[in-house]
């Protein structure tokens, strides 16, 4: 009789400390968190030149809000850089840009380039954002055409 109590007693007592090392093993996932995406965009012309591009990163805060900052540059493209960002699956402009050079020096350009960047609520589900770069390229024959590259950005709160 005594041993049954003891038996029970040692159960019910190893239960209790197998529950707890599965709950402390266990690690705490959040549901999400806002997680910055690096934007590394270019357009190259004939020749593989960089005609612009499009450096910084992406991040969703929830799921109708999302904050960016950038660098847009010109490097050889005919005419003045594109940079572009755009909502569920280029449905909506949020966003345009367009310079000959700006301000800042940064690695990636051989041109100074400008600084963007906002906070956007969008007052509606963001389900991804589209940034695009876009450049001219004239092929010396009086031939000019436009080059865009562009990456999709999917909202992890959706």
């Amino acid at each position: 009789m005594l041993s049954d109590i003891l038996r029970r007693r040692t159960a019910r007592f190893l239960t209790i400390v197998f529950a707890l090392l599965a709950a402390v093993a266990l690690p705490v996932v959040p549901a999400h968190s806002a997680t910055r995406v690096p934007i590394f965009l270019e357009v190259r012309g004939d020749n593989n030149q960089k005609l612009s591009g499009i450096y910084g990163w992406i991040e969703f805060n929830d799921s109708n809000t999302y904050t960016y900052q950038f660098y847009l540059c010109r490097e050889s493209s005919y005419s003045a850089a594109g940079g572009y960002v755009l909502i569920n699956d280029r449905a909506t402009l949020r966003a345009s840009y367009s310079l000959n050079y700006g301000n800042t020096d940064i690695a990636e350009c051989k041109y100074p380039a400008q600084l963007y960047g906002t906070t956007d609520y969008v007052g509606s589900t963001v389900r991804n954002v589209t940034v695009e770069v876009e450049g001219v390229n004239f092929n010396g024959q009086n031939q000019a055409t436009w080059r865009r590259n562009s990456s999709i950005y999917d909202n992890p709160f959706n």
